[in-house]
């Protein structure tokens, strides 16, 4: 078996998602491919370096997913399955894997959520679907929230129908008891309690690689969390609107929700516009694709504009894991715009020093009291960037030190009030998620 000849054919599954379903076929492309016997049939797991990596075994891949005689079926088996490994990384499945008390459960509400959106040609004849669980009444286009719940509701009431429970109901659901047979289970009860005691069932075991995201540390599992929404969003801007209209409801409103939850608080744009007006350095390079236009001559020169930002990160114990994580997440948007930064960790004094390359670090240092003077005096005697950006809560005192370059201070939404903060000089903002 080739995994060069399994890669190219998963490299034309994704030709056939992006003709058919452009959006998945968009976001797919951001996703690592790989053959291994690491799994029995499909998976995705992630790479030292918390990329997300989608890996398949060539025999389930030749064997599993092929209906011999039938090339048509074969590619409808091929393209479900890659399309539902999509649907698990697009609503961050094993990112929300810890969350959730019974593992096996989560499994089962996870891929009634992402194969209601997949053509059942394309599912597997033993896929978990909806359609398994008729008495149970789900509602298509719902969480994995709504899904677990109803099961676990589910799940207890059949424990309770073992254990002799009370029989004041008996008369409440005729109609259902209709359906049960003489073990005293419905077809959906029957078909729960044999997925949640089937120690080898091939669907779940795709879910086997879920538990190392609960392993890692909360700025890695942000990290991942930033790439996926990334991802979602360079995959909406790339497609058509009567495409993006052609999504399931359900998961256009999941998104629609996502996409409105990361409008930076700031508009980082005109802030750094701002900045570059008060405070730049510019460097003149040689090119021969543009002339100069005062003496003709060739190479002309072209003027360079480069932000170069001091970002102090407030970590002292008065900043909450919460806050930290919202720091990132809108340093993040300061370093998509093309600035160089810069972090300063610090709470009365600096802790860690970094350029900062679109990721956070895996563990930050601090958690004492706070002053401010630290990060200013390193900007004015040792750095010396065009500004600086101090995300704080605000509780300190006013610092002593005046900085020379011009500063934003970026306040928790739970920090200092506005009518109380003009101890800090220079401009202030207010983290407030801002409505839409």
């Amino acid at each position: 078996m080739s995994h060069q000849r399994i890669l190219d054919e998963v490299a034309k599954t994704s030709i056939q998602l992006m003709l058919k379903e452009t959006f998945y076929g968009h976001f797919f492309t951001s996703i690592l491919k790989d053959v291994s016997e690491r799994t029995n049939s499909i998976a995705t797991t992630i790479t030292s370096n918390q990329l997300i990596k989608l890996i398949v075994n060539p025999n389930y891949w030749d064997n599993e997913l092929k209906v011999p005689g039938n090339e048509q079926a074969t590619k409808d088996l091929r393209y479900g399955a890659i399309k539902h490994q999509i649907l698990h990384i697009v609503f961050k499945h094993a990112l929300r894997f810890p969350e959730f008390g019974n593992k096996k459960l989560f499994g089962i509400a996870s891929d009634l959520a992402a194969n209601q959106y997949i053509n059942s040609e394309q599912l597997k004849e033993n896929a978990i679907r909806m359609e398994d669980f008729p008495e149970f009444k789900l509602t298509r286009g719902q969480s994995i929230d709504y899904y677990y719940r109803h099961l676990s509701d589910e799940l207890d009431d059949m424990q309770n129908d073992n254990s002799g429970g009370d029989d004041s109901d008996d008369n409440e659901d005729e109609q259902d008891s209709d359906n049960k047979d003489s073990d005293g289970l419905n077809e959906s009860q029957r078909r729960l309690k044999e997925l949640m005691e089937d120690e080898e069932n091939e669907h779940l075991e795709q879910h086997q690689f879920w538990n190392e995201f609960e392993k890692l540390s909360s700025a890695e599992q942000k990290m991942i969390e930033a790439a996926i929404n990334e991802s979602i969003v360079n995959s909406v801007s790339r497609i058509k609107s009567k495409d993006y209209g052609k999504l399931p409801g359900g998961l256009q409103q999941y998104i629609n929700l996502l996409m409105d939850s990361l409008k930076p608080n700031v508009n980082w744009r005109r802030v750094l516009r701002i900045f570059t007006a008060s405070s730049s350095r510019t460097r003149l390079k040689n090119t021969i694709r543009r002339p100069s236009k005062r003496y003709g001559t060739t190479p002309g020169i072209k003027i360079q504009c480069k932000q170069k930002i001091l970002v102090a990160i407030d970590t002292s114990g008065s900043v909450n894991e919460d806050e930290l994580r919202e720091f990132f997440g809108e340093l993040y948007y300061i370093w998509k715009h093309g600035a160089e930064i810069f972090v300063v960790e610090c709470d009365t004094h600096i802790h860690n020093k970094y350029i900062y390359t679109g990721r956070p670090p895996e563990v930050i240092s601090g958690r004492g009291g706070t002053a401010f003077d630290a990060p200013i005096e390193y900007a004015n005697d040792t750095y010396l960037p065009d500004a600086v950006v101090y995300f704080t809560d605000g509780y300190a005192p006013a610092p002593s030190i005046i900085c020379r370059k011009p500063i934003l201070w970026m306040v928790t939404s739970q920090g200092i009030e506005e009518d109380a903060w003009d101890f800090l000089p220079g401009r202030k903002v207010k983290m407030v998620k801002q409505l839409v």
